[in-house]
């Protein structure tokens, strides 16, 4: 009788002993998870306060360059330079670079009739 009790009783504080933990790596993996939306909120309102540095011109002529190819409704996520303006730009680079961006087929989707 005395065995089984001390049976019941270790199995007992076992069963607590894993709850408590588990309780643990629930509340460190919110705490990790928290910590990752503040940062996410801090650089979105980062990128809001973000200075805009193309003019509204550019802006303009690349939404219609991207238009042109694309055909239809498009969006623009994000314009980025490909060589910094420091940067020596030599044929061979350009050549290539021009190589690869006209390798990609782009799809033209069919436009609903008006």
């Amino acid at each position: 009788m005395n065995g089984n009790l001390t049976l019941a009783l270790v199995g007992l504080g076992i069963v607590f002993m894993v709850q408590v933990l588990i309780t643990l790596v629930v509340s460190l993996v919110r705490r990790i998870d928290r910590g990752w939306q503040d940062r996410e909120e801090r650089q979105a309102s980062a990128a809001l306060d973000k200075q805009q540095n193309l003019d509204t011109v550019t802006v303009v002529l690349i939404a219609a360059a991207v238009a042109t190819i694309v055909g239809g409704r498009h969006r623009i996520r994000s314009v980025r330079r490909l060589l910094s303006v420091d940067s020596p730009s030599s044929p061979w680079s350009s050549q290539g670079r021009a190589t690869l961006q006209g390798s990609h087929v782009l799809v033209r989707r069919p436009q609903p009739p008006q």
